[in-house]
């Protein structure tokens, strides 16, 4: 069973989405204020959004805690690929951004969902017809540099190291195949989501950058209405294959097959 939805507010950002499914989550009662959250490749920002939602038992997790891509106090350091916890030791676990900086994203996936009791919440890039053009006009990264650039060079790439990640991008159909792998006796809903965001984020390419960002040749103002309606142009005309790729799965709604 699978599901393609809109987050609640149209959020205009991956942060947005994030934050959006789970304000869905929390409206639709699939997820309680006071459930245990466990909170993967955690930053700063995933506190600011567990405070603003309200989450009174969120766990945050970072392989380098202490790094300048995570600065946050009072995360724990985990190995995504290898979490110490029990089956089911958490009623949801949600990574914003996270999966795509592993060295082996479907085992990190894998522990998330073998964690989680209720739901996975996961807000990553999407591999689309339309984002392999990009990339191959040169318009959207093959790897992330800024992140480990932001890390003085010893953190922010793959496994939290200093050699920058390829930037691995998810299909609907993949992360179906995935979960059926991890759990072949029963069908397990899954919600995706998508939408464009074009603009002078560090996930695109200096040239992008160049075109869109603060010191673009065309003035400000122009930049910005253009940014604005080349989003709203690729969200009219093909939302589905956007750049921003979030998916919800849903443990709690899972059924066993007839044949089980």
């Amino acid at each position: 069973m699978v599901t393609t939805t809109a987050p609640t507010g149209a959020p205009e950002a991956g942060a947005g989405m994030y934050e959006g499914l789970l304000r869905d989550l929390l409206a639709t009662g699939a997820m309680r204020r006071d459930d245990t959250v466990l909170v993967q490749f955690a930053g700063a920002f995933d506190r600011d959004v567990a405070a603003r939602l309200g989450l009174e038992r969120a766990t945050f997790v970072n392989l380098a805690p202490d790094s300048p891509s995570a600065r946050l106090d009072d995360a724990v350091q985990g190995d995504a690929h290898r979490m110490d916890l029990p089956d089911g030791g958490f009623d949801h676990v949600v990574g914003h951004a996270g999966l795509h900086h592993c060295s082996r994203p479907h085992q990190a996936l894998h522990e998330m969902y073998r964690i989680a009791r209720g739901t996975v919440v996961a807000v990553e890039n999407q591999d689309s017809v339309l984002m392999r053009v990009a990339q191959r006009a040169g318009l959207a990264g093959t790897y992330e540099f800024d992140a480990v650039a932001d890390g003085g060079g010893t953190t922010g790439g793959v496994d939290g190291t200093g050699v920058p990640n390829h930037v691995y991008r998810w299909t609907r159909r993949e992360v179906l195949k995935t979960v059926r792998t991890f759990d072949p006796g029963r069908e397990v809903p899954v919600e995706f989501h998508a939408h464009w965001l074009v603009g002078p984020e560090r996930a695109l390419t200096p040239g992008m950058r160049a075109v869109l960002g603060e010191r673009g040749a065309a003035p400000r103002g122009v930049r910005a209405w253009a940014g604005t309606a080349l989003n709203r142009g690729l969200n009219t005309l093909a939302r589905g294959q956007g750049n921003i790729f979030g998916f919800v799965i849903r443990k709690d709604l899972a059924r066993p097959h007839p044949w089980i």
